[in-house]
């Protein structure tokens, strides 16, 4: 399969800079307003797994390694630039193995979990999501 490098390219830089906006002091951010892509959002999702590892190559060699936060905010905007219909959740541990409960991040498109392997729906209780308008997630 041939990659678009300039595509790929101009994605990772929309997700690096969306990062970095939403940064703010003491490990917080302010997602302000979200990026809602370039192209139409029609990619299919079995096509968004492989862009997920081109995105990371790139992230990996730009920012480093990103906490769960922070590559699901890079992931989230970089998938919408490349036409994917991405969604970002963060969700609370419905049962922590030690209190207090722990918060994670991941990506969807449609029901498919593409940022990480754990059962994110099973043990998480969504607090946040931000999917493109007229998307679901559910």
């Amino acid at each position: 399969m041939m990659t678009d490098w300039t595509a790929l390219l101009k994605s990772a830089r929309a997700g690096k800079e969306f990062l970095e906006s939403s940064r703010r002091d003491g490990g917080m951010f302010d997602f302000g307003s979200w990026p809602q892509g370039a192209g139409p959002h029609g990619q299919r999702t079995p096509r968004a797994h492989s862009a997920v590892s081109r995105l990371r190559a790139v992230q990996r060699l730009t920012v480093g390694f990103l906490d769960p936060v922070e590559d699901a905010l890079y992931l989230t905007v970089g998938l919408r630039e490349m036409g994917y219909p991405a969604s970002f959740h963060l969700g609370r541990e419905t049962v922590p193995a030690a209190p207090p409960a722990g918060f994670y991040a991941w990506v969807q498109c449609g029901r498919h979990v593409l940022s990480t392997s754990l059962p994110v729906k099973e043990e998480y209780v969504e607090v946040y999501t931000n999917a493109l308008e007229g998307e679901t997630s559910a």
